[in-house]
């Protein structure tokens, strides 16, 4: 019996996949992608190396969407420094995101790539403390909303290594200045000098150590200076609380203490001031009851006080005469003789 030939079976299977694949394909393309997209815009400063259209869209890990479209554009952005307006030029992409999810106004989107293997990214970061949503527009409805470029975990990277290295050299640089030639011989010379004077110390341990055994005793009195200057502070305290205004606290503080000596001497010369000025007022008074008696006298009784001092004068001139002659002649003064004296 002679074997048939499985090329009839073969061939007619191969016909079969082969129309049920252009059947799918078919299908696949009649029918579309039936999700609803809502457009976006993100303007890349950086490199997007690997990004191509249809690349994959994430948000908070989970996919929805795709890039629609890339292109380079050009736009003024203002500098916060200055102020001043600068021509750049970023990456324009343009993004259909599920309408379904909510894009905030605080979101933003970073380009991420695998660093071994694996097709480039955008990642769309929600910030859920925002309450305004994005909207949501269809393809073709231009400006689309924009959502803002945010640092990649690669881009943070590579800036926190490129900063690392930068002070990394710095430090380096200042570890050369600082182990020079010059900087090592000072530092001998410093060495040597500390060395010296230690030696002098050690030296001068005898000294050092009998000056130590007298700091007890000069604490001790300064301790007891001290002591005696709180005390003063405290008398003098009081002294400024009995001279000065008192009120209900100055009060309590002097409350069941002697007066000092010096509030007693100022109460004693506030009472003889007292006295004194009492003492001046009955003055006043005696003045201003014989002022009429002192002014009848200096009227009346100056002029006869004058009179009377003239003639005292003429009595005194007179009683000169006579003791001179008493003086020269008693005898013929008296007896009124006229021999005169005779000199010897």
């Amino acid at each position: 019996m002679e074997n048939k030939s499985p090329y009839v079976l073969i061939g007619a299977a191969m016909i079969l996949f082969v129309a049920s694949l252009v059947g799918f394909v078919i299908w696949k393309l009649r029918e579309g992608d039936q999700t609803s997209y809502a457009y976006y815009v993100i303007l890349f400063s950086g490199d997007v190396q690997g990004l191509t259209i249809d690349s994959p869209v994430y948000y908070r890990g989970l996919r929805v969407g795709r890039v629609q479209d890339i292109e380079l554009t050009s736009r003024r952005d203002v500098q916060r420094s200055t102020g001043r307006e600068r021509l750049s030029e970023k990456i324009e992409v343009t993004v259909a995101v599920d309408s379904h999810i909510d894009i905030r106004e605080r979101s933003y989107a970073v380009f991420e790539k695998p660093f071994i293997a694996g097709a480039a990214y955008i990642q769309i970061v929600g910030r859920l403390e925002s309450d305004e949503i994005k909207p949501k527009k269809k393809l073709g409805e231009k400006p689309y909303p924009e959502i803002r470029e945010g640092a990649s975990f690669l881009q943070a990277t590579s800036t926190t290594a490129q900063e690392l290295l930068s002070k990394a050299s710095v430090t380096v640089d200042r570890l050369n200045e600082l182990l020079s030639e010059d900087n090592l011989t000072a530092f001998s010379d410093t060495m040597r000098n500390i060395s010296t004077v230690t030696g002098g110390i050690a030296k001068q341990d005898p000294a050092i150590q009998s000056t130590l055994s007298e700091l007890p005793v000069a604490i001790a009195e300064f301790r007891n200076t001290f002591t005696k200057l709180d005390r003063l502070s405290d008398t003098l305290g009081l002294m400024a609380m009995e001279l000065g205004p008192q009120d209900e606290a100055t009060r309590k503080a002097l409350a069941g203490k002697e007066r000092g000596e010096l509030a007693k001497t100022i109460s004693e010369a506030k009472v003889a001031l007292a006295n004194i000025n009492g003492a001046a007022n009955q003055v006043n008074k005696l003045l201003a009851g014989s002022r009429g008696p002192i002014q009848q006298f200096s009227e009346t009784g100056l002029t006869e006080l004058s009179l009377a001092i003239r003639e005292l004068r003429e009595l005194t001139a007179n009683l000169n005469v006579i003791a001179t002659k008493l003086e020269r002649d008693p005898a013929g003064f008296v007896f009124s003789g006229k021999q005169g004296y005779t000199p010897k």
